[in-house]
């Protein structure tokens, strides 16, 4: 199947969504909408759409390149109930990295709910430790081979090559949350530490900042 990226505006967006025929993934789409209002301008970034060759919406992506061109921010990834199961997220977080490779972006961040992880760590990425609402956070280079290239990036490159110049910035994103998770979340954590093994490397991260 064809398909190709499109930006949607707000009132473009509200209209897409309006059309999602589950609830649970049109309240998803709505509190994005929310937090975009909230923090961001549609104006300077709009919401990233994968389209199919019928001119459907398959899947959504909120995500924006920082002030200088380093870093893509990646906030909300997220494919409607009936588009679900057939590669859509995955296309569509490949052609934004694409795309952010083509203006030189040098880094990718974000951060996964835990029920997102099998989906990032098919794609091979690592996480530093959790935010202070218990999502894992991502903060690495982007290879040269886009999305496809992480796992071999993150076999093959050293801690230091993967932080960069970025150690401080990622422990201050992560320093100390696990004190302030629920018992529920708690719980939760545990099992996706379980889950991660070396994919999660806080201590790696701990001891690399107290060897500099």
């Amino acid at each position: 199947m064809h398909t190709h990226i499109s930006q949607l505006t707000r009132d473009e967006y509200i209209t897409s969504i309006n059309s999602i025929s589950d609830s649970e993934s049109r309240r998803f789409a709505n509190q994005s909408l929310a937090w975009w209002d909230r923090h961001f301008s549609w104006k300077a970034q709009a919401c990233d759409v994968l389209v199919g060759e019928d001119e459907s919406h398959l899947c959504y992506i909120f995500s924006k390149t920082d002030q200088y061109g380093q870093y893509l921010s990646v906030y909300n990834l997220f494919t409607p109930l009936s588009q679900q199961r057939n590669g859509y997220a995955h296309e569509l977080l490949r052609l934004i990295i694409q795309r952010a490779l083509s203006k030189h972006v040098r880094r990718i961040n974000f951060c996964s709910v835990p029920d997102a992880l099998d989906f990032y760590i098919a794609l091979g990425f690592m996480f530093w430790g959790i935010n202070d609402i218990g999502d894992y956070y991502c903060d690495l280079p982007i290879p040269k081979e886009g999305l496809e290239g992480f796992d071999n990036m993150i076999n093959t490159l050293n801690l230091k090559s993967l932080i960069g110049e970025k150690v401080e910035k990622i422990y201050a994103k992560i320093h100390n949350n696990e004190i302030k998770l629920t018992q529920k979340q708690l719980i939760r954590y545990t099992h996706d530490r379980i889950k991660l093994e070396q994919k999660y490397t806080f201590n790696a991260l701990f001891e690399f900042r107290q060897s500099i």
